[in-house]
């Protein structure tokens, strides 16, 4: 079976495709619009015999490196098909740009601009001005595991001016009190519905901490509380920050699929940026020989933030 992509219910989107035979293959499509992460998907066959290829983008083969990395997909049933990234374009910010009453046909990409083609004419922009903000800040758009590349190899998305931990710093530079409004202001706006930890390959446990089985009297005492209120939010995404130090491959999914738009990579960089500063690691998943350092025990870890 290949996981890959093909064309979605509009011209803006594309969904997720499960081929196993010569007609469905052929519904196979790559652009600038499949920016879903597919390597999730190899989760569900794990424990399965079949053999699988997959599609991914540079941010996503980081994600295949760290499951073979925790023992979770076998690599002998695994072919990754690499395919090379000029940059991911945000749908929503597209979809802006579509007059009232106006329904979009077709997107042209032309390499330096894009032409959305619509009933009631055509419209061009610059293509970097609908770029995924992720891919602004890109450190891999040509995959760094594949069986098979197709196509050649692109300029990366990467812009100057746009640099990984400016965000992070500025969340770090504001007091206390401005730091916990902000967050409570958008965990505030959480609907539990756990799409990002659905969507993220680096959460692989077979049963969630959050989906345990418990008398509902007892969930409000417990870390696995599904009730839906800012302390519960907030020790929902904390929790899942943690879980996922040192795992987390920044590919950006869980902002991508969040309904309510919570800027959840910005928690994640953070963790990034403090693993890169205290332990000298870089992001997880560039390679199979790089050890998570939560994963390993060296008598010369540095302590001084202990």
């Amino acid at each position: 079976m290949v996981i890959g992509y093909a064309a979605g219910t509009d011209a803006a989107r594309t969904t997720p495709c499960f081929a196993t035979t010569p007609e469905q293959a052929a519904l196979l499509t790559w652009g600038p619009l499949c920016a879903n992460n597919l390597v999730k998907y190899l989760l569900d066959y794990r424990f399965e015999d079949t053999r699988l290829a997959v599609v991914v983008k540079g941010c996503d083969s980081r994600a295949v490196n760290r499951l073979l990395q925790d023992l979770q997909f076998p690599r002998q049933r695994l072919v990754v098909l690499g395919v090379p990234c000029g940059g991911q374009l945000d749908r929503a910010s597209i979809l802006s740009e579509i007059p009232p009453g106006a329904r979009l046909q077709d997107i042209e990409d032309t390499g330096e601009d894009l032409v959305l083609v619509t009933d009631k004419g055509r419209l061009s922009f610059p293509k970097d001005r609908f770029l995924m903000d992720k891919c602004y800040r890109c450190e891999t758009n040509m995959p760094v595991v594949a069986d098979f590349l197709a196509g050649e190899p692109v300029p990366s998305p990467a812009r100057e001016g746009f640099e990984h931990t400016a965000e992070v710093d500025g969340m770090e530079a504001l007091d206390i009190a401005d730091k916990s409004s902000f967050w409570d202001n958008e965990f505030s706006r959480c609907l539990r519905c756990t799409a990002c930890r659905n969507a993220c390959p680096a959460c692989s446990c077979k049963e969630c901490v959050f989906e345990q089985a418990v008398p509902g009297w007892q969930q409000s005492g417990i870390i696995g509380s599904k009730v839906n209120s800012l302390p519960e939010n907030a020790v929902f995404h904390l929790i899942r920050m943690f879980h996922v130090t040192g795992r987390c491959v920044d590919c950006g999914e869980c902002e991508r699929v969040c309904p309510v738009g919570i800027p959840l990579r910005l928690l994640y960089r953070k963790v990034l940026k403090d693993a890169r500063i205290l332990y000298g690691a870089g992001t997880p998943g560039m390679s199979t020989e790089t050890v998570s350092p939560l994963s390993e025990f060296r008598p010369d870890d540095p302590e001084e933030f202990m």
